[in-house]
């Protein structure tokens, strides 16, 4: 590449983040010069930047002004060599014009003599140089055929110019030179008819062979270059070494000279059109090395980046004795502040040298310094009795901060145990409150189904008495009446007889149940005993998952494995509401492992509950309740049982369940334990004292 395109280069373009950063950052490296090169670095940026234009500028504007002029050169060079080939051709033409018209050429034609042929055009072959003579008949048939040795074997696609002389005409063209091997070739040929009392008997045609000898003739410079093309773009010939056949951006003939990379070197380049008969066309393209002028252009460089770097020297060297006679005398006076800052030396003064504005910056500086050592001894007595106020004061604060902080505490400890009261007050009543309106669901619902349920057997008996009656009639007077008849075949009274008493039964079973739900509505509420009693524990299970029924959606498998157990002294309502809590949970675990993504569920699982009592050594039950739900995290397993802690969603969960459980079994004398395993299960171990029946 040359030197004048080096700055044609593109950059990479940088955010507006990075180049805010870097300016930050230049400007704190500048700010930690010392002050002679802050004073003069901006002055030699100034000096650099014009030198830099400057030098860049008159360096483009030489390299163009040149690369113009050689332009221009290529330019009337490449007309020249239009014109010469242009002159070729028509002396071809003359040439050809005189052969045909020489009477004992045009005798030796008629006669078919070839020796005297022969003679006659050997010798104008040799005067003239030519490559190619061809003397053809009237139906164009070759008479003779003179060629240079390094045209044998070619084949001359010169039909049309032959037979444009056969008609009579002079053309001149450029043919095609097809070789069996090796590349193309161009001639130059022009053609005469052969005329006899003005009747064509035949025609002579003449060829230059357009090679390098014809192409070194028409270059006048030994930098300039000559590449012939065909009209397929094919390079012919060429003057300028390793050039090969590719596909070729012809520069247009309409253009002027235009620069070009060829054989990794620049030239200046120009084409030429010669036009034939037949699509047969010559383009030249003339070029014109930079090489020289790269040459020219980088010496200019070298002198112009001297002088630069002279000239940037003098101005280093003069600016950096201005910036020391400026900045010695303000060094001075900032090392004698520094001093006096550093050390407190409010003794210390600078020398006062000149006159100027340096002179009155060290007299005020000097000023400065001694009503500096007064404020500074009036300042240290108020110090010293400040210290003394702030003594005492901090003494007095430290005293109130320590009865604050144990007032603070009372009062957090009160707040604490009032809110776990009202919560435990809340849960309460709301428990009494739902045990006094189930209790009274209980009784209103227990009087009618107890009266269904003891009318259904009497019901039952008099409906298959009258069945029997009926049957009875069938049997005594098989035949009724038509009425009758008719009204049989309605009423199907055979199906009747069959399907009432499956009505009374389902009927029955289910006044039963109801009245085993009423029974244990009642268990659970147990408002009438509100003092201890000795239980059996299996039975307030049970009543709790008849109540939890609803919530023991289709595929909850709830196992029970109860061992005998004795009745136990407590709080029945209270434990039955510990096994609601608990259940509850299990319940809320297996929903959200199973039923809340039923893609993620393994399908070999089944969600289960397992109930499991048994007596242990040292008059204890163990109560356990298992689920294989999703488990509870490590980090929350130490939180359960804290007020208002939970898991759930907002609006799901008051955090009061579990730490009631808690209280209520503390209030038994037992304990409450929870293990559990993330994405396993949960167990929940309550261990009660046990109270004989006496």
């Amino acid at each position: 590449m040359p030197l004048f395109s080096f700055f044609n280069q593109s950059t990479e373009q940088q955010s507006s983040p990075q180049i805010v950063g870097r300016g930050v950052r230049l400007q704190a490296s500048y700010s930690k010069l010392p002050l002679s090169q802050r004073i003069i670095m901006p002055f030699m940026l100034v000096f650099f930047s014009i030198m830099v234009v400057a030098v860049i500028s008159f360096a483009f504007w030489f390299t163009s002004r040149m690369e113009y002029q050689m332009k221009n050169s290529v330019a009337s060079g490449a007309a020249v060599i239009l014109q010469e080939l242009q002159t070729e051709k028509q002396d071809l033409g003359s040439w050809v014009q005189l052969i045909a018209e020489r009477n004992d050429v045009r005798t030796a034609l008629q006669q078919k003599d070839t020796q005297a042929l022969l003679k006659i055009l050997v010798s104008h072959k040799t005067n003239l140089e030519l490559d190619l003579i061809k003397v053809v008949n009237q139906n164009g048939g070759v008479v003779l055929e003179l060629r240079e040795p390094r045209l044998n074997e070619s084949y001359l696609e010169d039909r049309t110019s032959i037979s444009q002389a056969l008609a009579g005409m002079y053309p001149l063209d450029v043919v095609n030179l097809e070789k069996q091997r090796g590349q193309p070739q161009l001639v130059l040929v022009g053609t005469a008819p052969i005329k006899s009392n003005e009747e064509v008997i035949g025609a002579v045609e003449i060829g230059i062979l357009i090679n390098n000898e014809l192409l070194k003739s028409l270059i006048a410079a030994k930098d300039e270059y000559l590449i012939v093309f065909n009209k397929d773009k094919t390079v012919v010939v060429s003057t300028l070494t390793a050039v090969t056949n590719r596909n070729w951006q012809l520069p247009p003939t309409s253009v002027p000279p235009i620069r070009i990379l060829l054989t990794n070197k620049h030239y200046v380049a120009k084409s030429i059109f010669l036009p034939g008969l037949s699509n047969t066309s010559l383009t030249v393209v003339l070029l014109k090395s930079l090489a020289e002028l790269n040459h020219t252009v980088q010496y200019l460089w070298l002198r112009l980046w001297g002088f630069f770097l002279l000239g940037g020297l003098i101005c280093t060297l003069v600016g950096k004795n201005i910036a020391r006679n400026i900045s010695g005398p303000l060094l001075t006076v900032a090392r004698v502040a520094q001093k006096a800052t550093q050390e407190g030396n409010f003794d210390l003064q600078a020398p006062v040298t000149r006159n100027d504005e340096v002179g009155i910056l060290a007299t005020s500086l000097n000023s400065l310094i001694r009503r500096v050592a007064e404020y500074t001894q009036e300042l240290e007595q108020a110090r010293t009795t400040l210290e003394k106020r702030v003594e005492e004061r901090t003494h007095q604060l430290l005293q109130k901060n320590q009865e604050l902080n144990l007032a603070y505490d009372q009062l957090s400890y009160a707040i604490q145990e009032l809110q776990q009261t009202q919560a435990q007050l809340i849960q309460t009543e709301k428990m009494s409150s739902l045990g006094n309106m189930v209790a009274g669901v209980a009784h209103e619902i227990n009087n009618p189904i107890s009266f269904i349920y003891g009318n259904i057997s009497y019901a039952k008996e008099y409906i298959e008495q009258l069945l029997e009656l009926l049957h009875l009639y069938r049997k005594e007077y098989p035949q009724p009446t038509a009425a009758i008849q008719t009204y049989l075949e309605k009423t199907e009274l055979d199906y009747i007889s069959e399907d009432l008493p499956k009505i009374l039964s389902s009927m029955k079973m289910g006044a039963q149940r109801i009245r085993e739900i009423v029974l244990s509505l009642r268990n659970f509420s147990r408002l009438d005993e509100s003092q201890k009693k000795a239980v059996n524990i299996h039975e307030g299970i049970d009543s709790t998952l008849l109540i939890l029924n609803h919530r023991l959606k289709e595929g909850i498998q709830v196992i029970k494995e109860y061992e005998a157990l004795p009745l136990i002294e407590c709080y029945p309502a209270q434990l039955n509401q510990v096994f609601l809590n608990l259940l509850s949970n299990a319940i809320d675990a297996l929903e959200e492992s199973f039923f809340s993504n039923l893609s993620s569920v393994d399908n070999k699982v089944n969600p289960q509950i397992l109930i499991h009592t048994n007596k242990a050594a040292g008059n204890r039950i163990y109560i356990r309740i298992t689920d294989n739900g999703c488990g509870i995290e490590p980090k929350n397993q130490d939180k359960i049982f804290d007020p208002f802690f939970t898991t759930k969603e907002v609006g799901k969960g008051t955090g009061l369940g579990l730490w009631i459980c808690y209280q209520i079994i503390q209030k038994h004398q037992g304990k409450i334990e929870i293990n559990s395993l993330l994405g396993e299960g949960t167990t929940v171990t309550v261990t009660l004292p046990i109270v004989q029946k006496s």
